[in-house]
């Protein structure tokens, strides 16, 4: 099945009528939500082996990356359902002509893990042992939330299903692409349990996920905290290969170089900092919230101001585990 954008969009356009015609107001929310659909044609070259197609600030798209050696190619997140999948193996087709292809995700969320089922059977799904924790615990239960925010979501979402893996890792996993090395790093707890980073040795080019990007931290792991998160950060800027990043490629938004990285960490020490200083002034967790939701949107002006509210959800956090 190759669908293409343009077709999709009329599909799910479609379907939107109809669901208007017949749902009355319950639609207003499928008006506000575009189609998420990874952009066709629009795929970058970043370096010698590396390709980037951008999520260009669209919702529930991700940063979708392609790395191509001599021999095989690696894919790194797949897009929200099977109509995305197609898309991002259409694009890996573009720039690549190798039969030998590997997928993997930066986490197991809908819209970075659940195209994969579109690539061939032969393709190869690696995973961390800490990923596939995290999909035997939650299933589909984020794609189910997804689906219900609109008939868009739920149309591109219907029939998908999280790829069984061929290949787990524990803490480190390296491959071999042929002329290229890709080294997969665990890294979680932080967005979620099952955090994965990508570093493409030979370019320097580093897939950091939902750990670290120009974008306001969500909490989406039970076991994760403002520490936590900082922990991951730091096994991150400690890896051998730290000081030969050139390019970081975050999940969602512009990429950059290893600033992406320090800026997170900067961004979690700050909002530590504040929230110690205000709770030892006697301030309530919702006070503080309130005070650093407008504190740090305005400096951090050149994050989207979308999810600002995160920052009143990490402030709590951090709040609970501040002495």
């Amino acid at each position: 099945m190759n669908i293409s954008r343009k077709l999709v969009e009329l599909f799910l356009g479609l379907l939107l009528s109809i669901g208007w015609l017949v749902g009355g107001w319950a639609q207003v929310l499928d008006v506000a939500i575009p189609v998420p659909l990874i952009a066709q044609d629009k795929t970058l070259r970043v370096s010698d082996h590396v390709y980037v197609i951008l999520d260009n600030d669209a919702r529930f798209v991700p940063n979708v990356g392609i790395v191509v050696g001599e021999r095989a190619t690696l894919v790194i997140d797949t897009g929200l359902g099977l109509p995305n999948g197609e898309i991002v193996l259409g694009e890996t087709n573009k720039v690549s002509k190798n039969d030998e292809l590997y997928i993997v995700s930066t986490h197991y969320h809908s819209e970075h893990d659940l195209g994969a089922e579109a690539f061939p059977p032969s393709a190869v799904m690696i995973r961390s042992r800490d990923q596939q924790q995290d999909l035997d615990e939650f299933r589909l239960s984020h794609a189910e939330r997804f689906s219900r925010m609109s008939t868009v979501m739920a149309e591109l979402l219907e029939g998908a299903d999280f790829r069984q893996a061929d290949v787990y890792f524990d803490n480190q996993y390296t491959l071999d692409l042929g002329g290229v090395t890709v080294r997969m790093y665990a890294v979680g707890p932080a967005h979620t349990r099952g955090d994965t980073v990508f570093f493409v040795e030979e370019d320097g080019v580093l897939f950091s996920g939902d750990i670290a990007m120009r974008r306001y931290p969500r909490f989406s792991s039970p076991s994760s905290s403002a520490r936590v998160w900082r922990e991951s950060l730091k096994t991150l800027m400690e890896i051998d290969y730290f000081s030969d990043i050139e390019i970081v490629v975050p999940s969602h938004g512009p990429m950059g170089g290893d600033a992406v990285i320090r800026g997170y960490d900067e961004f979690f020490a700050t909002l530590q900092s504040r929230v110690g200083e205000l709770k030892s002034q006697g301030r309530s967790a919702d006070e503080v919230a309130g005070l650093l939701i407008r504190e740090l949107e305005s400096q951090y002006q050149d994050w989207p101001s979308e999810g600002a509210e995160r920052i009143g959800d990490a402030a709590r956090i951090v709040f609970n585990e501040t002495p």
